[in-house]
């Protein structure tokens, strides 16, 4: 009959002999980990690119729109005034 002592050792026995095994696995899915980043990165970078240009864009865009709504409401209002409009 085994003891608890025995069954301990047989125990960490069985982890150091799975860590052995894993250590280069754990070590390889490193570095395919890596690889898999490094190429990622490399395809994105112009994605990237593009989308800052479209967020330049959009946000050249949405200040002219501000811009001119915003003068046209000048207009409107002067516009009212001289017409006797507002209230």
């Amino acid at each position: 009959m085994l003891t608890k002592i025995d069954l301990n050792q047989i125990r960490n026995l069985v982890h150091e002999e799975i860590n052995t095994e894993l250590n280069p696995i754990k070590k390889e899915l490193s570095q395919i980990g890596q690889v898999i980043d490094e190429k990622l990165d490399k395809k994105l970078k112009p994605i990237k690119k593009d989308l800052q240009y479209l967020k330049k864009t959009a946000n050249l865009i949405i200040k002219n729109y501000d811009e001119e709504d915003i003068k046209l409401a000048r207009r409107v209002r002067k516009i009212e005034e001289h017409i006797g409009l507002t209230a």
